[in-house]
């Protein structure tokens, strides 16, 4: 019996191997929090990416002079999908608003109203009746003044399943225009019209 109980001593002391026992247990849990690392770090460079080009859109559409098309449009649609480097479909929409007051009463008829709107990739223009659900987004405006509502949409689907689900990444940019509101297609008095 001694014996036995002098064998279960020595194994209750013995150390040996407990480093490769503890590598197993932990090599598992390491993988996750480094693939975890990767994908989280990932999402936010691709949402950064995307805002980026989102700002680089809104500020080429506020260059445009005099006129702006929908090839013009289509153009920065091609450049969107260049900066954003996405794999899935993505759109943008271009949309000239101006904000006219009621001089009539002071009623709360104020309103913005869309000059024009263009989206690519099947997404439908922008109406005026539509602007009621941004007005809490759109920055106060004075009486004539217009401004470029640029909204850009990408797919966002992480590499791996870990904590993060894939989600739409879309922004609302709005820009004043540089050298006052570009004409839709031609402009009246122009060479080209």
């Amino acid at each position: 019996m001694s014996n036995i109980l002098k064998k279960i001593r020595n194994f209750r002391r013995e150390e040996s191997g407990t480093a490769v026992i503890e590598a197993i247990i932990i090599f598992p849990a390491l993988v996750w929090v480094l693939v975890a690392m990767i994908v989280y770090f990932d999402a936010f460079r691709v949402r950064s990416v995307n805002l980026k080009a989102a700002y680089t859109i809104s500020d080429m559409a506020s260059r445009a002079n005099p006129v702006i098309s929908k090839s013009y449009i289509n153009g920065l649609q091609k450049v969107f999908n260049f900066l954003a480097a996405s794999n899935h479909p993505t759109w943008i929409r271009v949309t000239l608003i101006r904000f006219d007051i009621n001089d009539v009463d002071d009623s709360s008829d104020d309103e913005h109203i869309v000059k024009y709107s263009w989206g690519t990739n099947g997404k439908s223009k922008l109406t005026t009746g539509d602007l009621v659900a941004y007005k809490s987004r759109i920055p106060v405006m004075a009486n004539g003044d217009t401004a470029f509502i640029v909204e850009t949409h990408t797919r966002y689907v992480p590499a791996f399943k870990i904590g993060i689900k894939a989600s739409d990444l879309n922004n609302f940019i709005v820009t004043r225009p540089r050298f006052g509101a570009p004409c839709w297609e031609t402009c009246i008095g122009s060479p080209s019209s």
